[in-house]
């Protein structure tokens, strides 16, 4: 399939959702303009076909089933990217609630300016899952053949090209979160704090106690090294990988779910207000979840990126692929996101009652 045909596809299925969203916006003040937000197109955009760039670096030319599993892959990160977003938008705006008032930022303006990123990263994400999806089936349902290529094994080595692509992307957050911050009056730095490391060795406990494969440093390595391997031990890493993202999706739903326990206890205590003029107890919860949020859906993220390794690397050696549960985000990233809008809504709602 010509890479220009896939992109024009993809153009064409992005922008046919623009007449449901201009129904929507119809008669509304701003109209279709307030759709635009440049770091919510960066987070869930444009770092998403990054991450496709350092997963699948020199699998251009290959089968139809690996074609089909990039774009599953890609719907996947799309939404993973979307609600990262929505996260840390949730996170600025609930901070710049709690913040020390500073004389130039007006907090209302920080609280909706982040709460609109959260919404918008979450709709990009959204879009570009649906019109990678409706590339997908174009194919399946015009029994579209890849022409036949003949698989070519990489030498290995040190892949400088995947390297480059995690750079972009680092840097690209960073002046994101800048961004962000400077909307909402505060530092990006607040988000990374000594707690991360916390759900980082947790978690990288975890995953050391389970692996029973050849060598956890080959499957982390992998990422920027292409290292040939068996098919069982392949697919053992696969198996593995997947399940982890699994367990880091539960982690953080059980999580969430003491948040609404959080607003409760709150409103038995004195109330401190806000900048707002509310009262900020009973979201600390949720802002706290929403920055645990980030931080595994960053790790699922970058599990991802070796899993598309992994199934890359499957093809080289064997010309199979081993696809996987391509319903994975729907059962297990939509989840912790919708709890985290009901935690909202639901303190939201305890706000105006109590």
């Amino acid at each position: 399939m010509k890479k220009q045909k896939t992109f024009l596809l993809f153009l064409f299925f992005s922008l046919s959702s623009a007449p449901f969203f201009i129904g929507i916006f119809n008669d509304s003040p701003g109209g279709i303009s307030a759709m635009w937000d440049l770091p919510s197109i960066i987070i869930s955009c444009l770092v998403a076909f990054l991450l496709y760039l350092m997963a699948f670096s020199g699998t251009s030319e290959c089968n139809k089933d690996l074609y089909i599993y990039k774009l599953t892959w890609l719907q996947e990160i799309f939404l993973i990217s979307g609600i990262t977003g929505t996260a840390i938008g949730f996170y600025f705006g609930l901070n710049s609630m709690d913040s020390v008032i500073i004389p130039e930022v007006d907090p209302t303006a920080s609280l909706v300016s982040s709460m609109a990123v959260a919404m918008l990263t979450m709709i990009y994400g959204f879009i570009g899952a649906l019109a990678i999806y409706l590339v997908q089936k174009y194919h399946e349902l015009k029994n579209a053949d890849l022409d036949s290529v003949e698989v070519i094994k990489p030498k290995e080595g040190f892949l400088l090209y995947s390297l480059l692509c995690l750079i972009i992307i680092i840097v690209l957050r960073v002046l994101t979160l800048i961004l962000m911050g400077s909307y909402a009056g505060d530092e990006f730095s607040d988000l990374y704090t000594g707690e991360s490391l916390i759900y980082i060795i947790t978690l990288s406990l975890i995953f050391i106690l389970f692996y029973k494969g050849n060598s956890i440093i080959n499957l982390i390595k992998n990422i920027f090294w292409y290292i040939p391997d068996t098919e069982k031990n392949i697919n053992y890493n696969l198996n593995f990988i997947r399940n982890m993202k699994t367990i880091a999706a539960i982690f953080v739903c059980v999580s969430l779910l003491a948040a609404p326990l959080v607003i409760l206890v709150s409103w038995a205590l004195p109330p401190e207000n806000n900048n707002l003029g509310w009262n900020s107890l009973p979201f600390i919860g949720i802002k706290n979840g929403a920055q645990q949020l980030m931080y595994i859906l960053n790790i699922i993220l970058l599990l991802n990126v070796i899993e598309g390794r992994e199934v890359a690397k499957l093809y080289f050696e064997t010309g199979k692929i081993n696809t996987g549960d391509r319903f994975y985000s729907i059962k297990y990233i939509l989840a912790p996101a919708f709890l985290l809008f009901f935690t909202f809504s639901f303190g939201i709602m305890l706000s105006f009652i109590i």
